[in-house]
């Protein structure tokens, strides 16, 4: 009989303490403050910028990041081959992660796409690329948020005006906060424009132009080669074919606002390369557009 109770006993100590293990532990991934910190899986609903410097900063908006740094991961996963580079989390909060971006992320056109893992899952956002950019095209001058894309395209040899840029490969990508450069030896080569391209290419900058003061603008584009300056998708001045430097200008009336703006450049033969683009705004002066003028463009402007 008593080794019948004891039996009875250690079952009854048993059942105990594996009721108990849940309440004392209330931490465990998956309940209790989990649960809270992390309701269900991240989402991503917008990325901003939609370029990326290295050791630059981008933003996601979006929803259940949580409040705890160590415990989420972004990624840049490279759209050309595949391959994932960490970024370095600055902050988050539960509908914003601050991230530094990595110093060897991919620069290819493809662009990035970014995996945001929390305890409660991973997302992938593939409808917003990130488009790593090797540097500033002028330096390291850059405002957050500022600044042409520019699409560089390598052309057929002899070709003599703009050609349709929607249909060639992008060959790389630059960022310019501005269009200031003076004429100077095409073997100097264009600020950004890499793997040697001297001649015969053409470049797709495109950006948001921000307009203060309503009122009727003076648009003036220099350059050599051929140059066109759209602006939201309207011809403003045509500057194309192949000559010297060369300033034409178009005038165009505004309202205050921001406007796509779009200018298409071209560098032909030898000797040498330049393109500017300045404005005349109501009651100034002839001056370069500046920087603070320029905002990255929407993401459907880039492609």
């Amino acid at each position: 009989m008593k080794y019948f109770l004891l039996v009875l006993y250690f079952i009854a100590v048993g059942i105990f303490l594996s009721s108990c293990t849940k309440e004392d532990n209330p931490t465990e991934p998956g309940d209790g403050d989990n649960n809270t910190e992390y309701p269900a899986e991240p989402a991503i609903s917008e990325i901003f910028p939609s370029v990326a410097i290295p050791n630059g900063y981008i933003y996601l908006i979006g929803e259940n990041f949580g409040q705890t740094a160590g415990t989420v991961s972004v990624k840049f996963k490279s759209r050309a081959n595949q391959q994932e580079k960490e970024g370095v989390i600055q902050s988050v909060e539960p509908t914003k992660i601050t991230v530094k971006v990595p110093a060897d992320i991919d620069t290819a056109p493809e662009g990035n796409e970014i995996v945001v893992t929390t305890p409660k899952g991973t997302v992938t956002n593939t409808s917003t690329p990130v488009y790593g950019i090797e540097s500033s095209a002028f330096g390291d001058t850059w405002l957050p948020g500022k600044g042409f894309i520019g699409n560089v395209y390598q052309l057929e040899v002899n070709t003599p005006s703009l050609p349709d840029f929607s249909t060639m490969p992008i060959k790389s990508v630059l960022l310019a906060p501005n269009l200031d450069v003076p004429t100077r030896s095409f073997s100097d080569g264009f600020p950004g424009v890499q793997g040697g391209l001297v001649e015969w290419f053409g470049i797709k900058f495109v950006g948001k132009l921000v307009i203060e003061t309503a009122g009727e603008y003076t648009f003036h584009i220099g350059s050599d080669d051929g140059s066109k300056l759209y602006i939201d998708n309207e011809l403003i001045v045509d500057n194309d074919g192949t000559h010297g430097y060369l300033e034409r200008s178009g005038v165009v009336t505004l309202p205050a606002g921001e406007h796509r703006i779009r200018v298409d450049y071209f560098q032909g033969p030898r000797f040498n390369i330049a393109m500017r683009l300045f404005w005349t705004k109501p009651g100034g002066q002839k001056e370069i557009v500046p920087a603070e003028s320029i905002n990255l463009p929407d993401i459907d402007q880039i492609r």
